[in-house]
């Protein structure tokens, strides 16, 4: 890699440097725009410090990277120049398809494709434009590609299990909500390649590298910490789930918000779109002034899960059968109660909700192969935080704060009840 010219002094990791190559990536017009763009959504309104953004999160990503091959470097992997520079180009770029709150409105109500699934959003914002041209000169196009979607060892690094996305969120992430922890460095010793895979070396002399274990339990743990307090506490589901519904809202009507429109959109100005329409401003403002909905009707376990499955999953011939559900439910249960259907709100997030880090490939004693994590046997430690995490499933239905004083959280929690079958733990 070229010389090191520049210096980001960033909160969590201290110094970052930059090289010629990484400032030609970030100065484009389709990364700066990450800097409109909050990490963790509507999480402020819980976590008022957590205002950081994607921009500086794919800064720590390209530091995580490195570090990782440094290590790898130094455990004997080859890892050419050429290698190096894609890595660090497919950190700087992992985030670059964000829309403002699109979490929230692509993987829970699904109302769009995934940020890293949408051809459209790919051209307009990859492939084409600044960064388009910088990456094409370079030859990365293709390379940069494969990496953000997972594939072979550069996609490993990126996105894999335990990798540089997640090592820098972590830390970022605990930092910014104020919540205590950390993990060790140590982490990065452990890292190897075999067969053209990213795994963690927890063998030495054939014996069990308890110390690599217990840091991974640690990044586990505090994964674990942030999905419970934080990426899925009820007030950031409640009013994530108000920007989508009024994103659905606006999309749907005539002439209405375009998935394209957001490319080149920052929170702020989707906000302030929101607002300037008649029928999400009530959603939008409810938003800017924290007036979040409540918890009208709330079901946990796994005794009634899969009845709920139409709210979240679409069969493939209907991909919008999900959306259609979560509407008319909505619909039937404000009309019955004499409210307007933007009143109500279904948030269902994923059946299967998994700590997909357990499956971080692992050399151990006595195999040949790597196993993952979480086929260790005797780890109680993994196979609890994995029971855990399957457990924080939630699914609610939300009411506006007008809705719970003029009618009343028990009228609505009963009508929920008669609509769903299924009585409420709220």
């Amino acid at each position: 890699m070229g010389i090191h010219k520049t210096v980001l002094r960033d909160p969590v990791h201290g110094d970052i440097f930059l090289d010629a190559e990484d400032l030609l990536i970030l100065d484009t017009r389709e990364v700066q725009r990450l800097r409109g763009i909050k990490q963790l959504g509507t999480a402020y309104l819980v976590y008022p410090g957590a205002t950081h953004t994607r921009f500086l999160h794919s800064v720590g990503t390209l530091h995580m990277a490195s570090r990782m091959v440094d290590a790898l470097r130094s455990n004997g992997a080859e890892i050419s120049d050429k290698d190096e520079e894609i890595i660090r180009a497919s950190a700087l770029v992992h985030d670059v398809t964000h829309v403002p709150f699109g979490h929230t409105f692509e993987d829970e109500r699904k109302a769009l494709p995934r940020h890293d699934m949408d051809g459209k959003r790919i051209e307009a914002l990859i492939k084409s434009g600044e960064l388009g041209d910088v990456l094409k000169e370079r030859g990365l196009i293709e390379p940069v590609m494969g990496a953000t979607k997972g594939k072979g060892l550069f996609g490993d690094v990126l996105t894999g299990t335990i990798c540089a996305d997640l090592l820098d969120y972590v830390r970022r992430d605990l930092y910014f909500t104020g919540i205590n922890g950390n993990f060790d460095d140590r982490i990065f010793r452990y890292f190897t390649v075999h067969n053209g895979k990213l795994v963690l070396n927890m063998e030495k002399s054939g014996e069990l590298r308890r110390d690599a274990l217990s840091t991974v339990i640690d990044i586990l743990r505090l994964r674990y910490v942030l999905t419970e307090r934080v990426y899925y506490h009820h007030a950031k589901a409640s009013s994530g789930a108000m920007i989508s519904k009024a994103v659905e809202m606006a999309i749907q009507r005539k002439n209405g918000l375009k998935s394209e429109d957001m490319y080149w959109m920052s929170d702020s100005d989707l906000i302030r779109y929101l607002r300037s329409r008649k029928e999400t401003r009530k959603l939008a403002e409810g938003v800017i002034y924290r007036r979040i909905y409540k918890r009208a009707y709330v079901v946990s376990g796994d005794k009634h899960r899969e009845k709920f499955v139409p709210y979240h999953q679409s069969p493939p011939s209907d991909p919008h059968a999900a959306m259609k559900n979560r509407e008319s439910a909505e619909w039937v249960i404000a009309s019955s109660l004499g409210l307007d259907s933007e009143d109500i709100i279904i948030y269902a997030p994923s059946m299967n909700m998994q700590m997909k880090e357990a499956e971080i490939p692992v050399k151990i004693p006595g195999e040949k192969e790597p196993l993952s994590l979480s086929s260790v046997p005797g780890l109680p430690e993994i196979d609890g935080l994995v029971e855990n995490y399957r457990r924080l499933w939630r699914f609610y239905v939300f009411a506006s704060p007008e809705a719970m004083k003029k009618v009343g959280r028990d009228r609505i929690r009963k009508a929920c009840e008669r609509h769903f079958g299924v009585g409420s733990e709220a």
